[in-house]
């Protein structure tokens, strides 16, 4: 089977189990409740929740940014962000989980070469970002158990990880630096190399660090206003371990965006957090909706991105 038709059948499959699990979702829920609930949305913290997504994008334009400055040193941000944005347009409209990250690294590919540096940046954003996820919501769930002891204790294991990662990468580095240059251990090489140099200077990768946790904060922190939007019989702190499990959820290639799984996971969570599964289930698709509807203005710089283009071609 050639390389499009796998893409093709892939595709196919995420649409097809898509369509099953979020079909499965609301045969599992009350639709008249879930449709009176989102029909009766209040505007305003509807668009303070679409504000603080889009602040989130920006936030996650930085991370990639201190990301690609590493090989890219005159990268503005404002074009690191025009990419960040055109990928997140993707992201919402393409039957993929990673449509969006080809998008913005052809985009930047196309612009400045070094092919291989670009795909690694991508990978180390996606990937610290989604740990910092995962941080967020283990420490929240922590705290909801009561275990202030050891939340703070995850914060230092997290300080002390950073610190070791910065010493040791240096000399990581130097260990690839020697690899030939040919074969399977070149092209490791130079994919293992730019993480290295991020991670050996210390104040770029704190920056890095300090953008994607503001990324990741905002878009966990714009979910509290979806609840009051809905008012929804959901307490408003388990959106801090909740999201990021569906933050998981999403980034397993198996659906369109976690769409369909993320709600099935939503109506199992409800017994466990003593809340309504017809509620979680509109809180799933409401965030869905905020996530789409701020996604569409990526066509904004991918447009002009394209017209840009076309005017240096003629």
């Amino acid at each position: 089977m050639t390389t499009p038709s796998k893409s093709r059948w892939s595709a196919a499959v995420k649409v097809i189990v898509t369509v099953f699990f979020l079909a499965v979702a609301l045969y599992l829920v009350d639709l008249d409740v879930l449709g009176d609930r989102l029909r009766h949305a209040a505007f305003g913290p509807l668009a303070v929740a679409g504000l603080i997504f889009a602040l989130s994008g920006f936030a996650g334009a930085a991370s990639w940014l201190c990301v690609l400055r590493t090989r890219l040193p005159e990268m503005s941000y404002r074009e690191a962000a025009a990419c960040h944005w055109s990928g997140m347009f993707f992201n919402s409209f393409l039957p993929t989980n990673v449509g969006g990250d080809v998008v913005k690294g052809y985009l930047l590919a196309h612009a400045h070469g070094q092919v291989g540096f670009v795909v690694t940046s991508l990978l180390l954003d996606r990937t610290v970002n989604l740990l910092i996820l995962v941080e967020i919501g283990l420490f929240a769930f922590l705290i909801h158990l009561g275990k202030t002891a050891w939340a703070l204790g995850l914060l230092v294991l997290i300080a002390l990880l950073f610190l070791a990662c910065s010493a040791c990468a240096r000399r990581l580095a130097e260990w690839t630096h020697r690899w030939p240059r040919e074969g399977l251990c070149g092209r490791a090489a130079s994919l293992l190399e730019p993480v290295f140099e991020l991670l050996s200077q210390r104040r770029a990768f704190a920056k890095m660090l300090a953008a994607a946790g503001l990324s990741q904060t905002l878009k966990t922190w714009q979910n509290v206003f979806l609840i009051q939007a809905l008012a929804l019989d959901i307490p408003a702190a388990c959106v801090w371990y909740v999201i990021p499990l569906f933050g998981i959820v999403s980034a397993l290639p198996i659906s369109i965006g976690g769409l369909g799984v993320r709600e099935v996971l939503a109506h199992h969570l409800a017994t466990p957090l003593g809340t309504d599964n017809t509620h979680l289930v509109a809180f799933s698709l409401a965030s869905q909706f905020i996530v789409t509807a701020v996604d569409m203005f990526g066509i904004l710089p991918f447009v002009f991105a394209r017209r840009k283009a076309a005017r240096e071609k003629l």
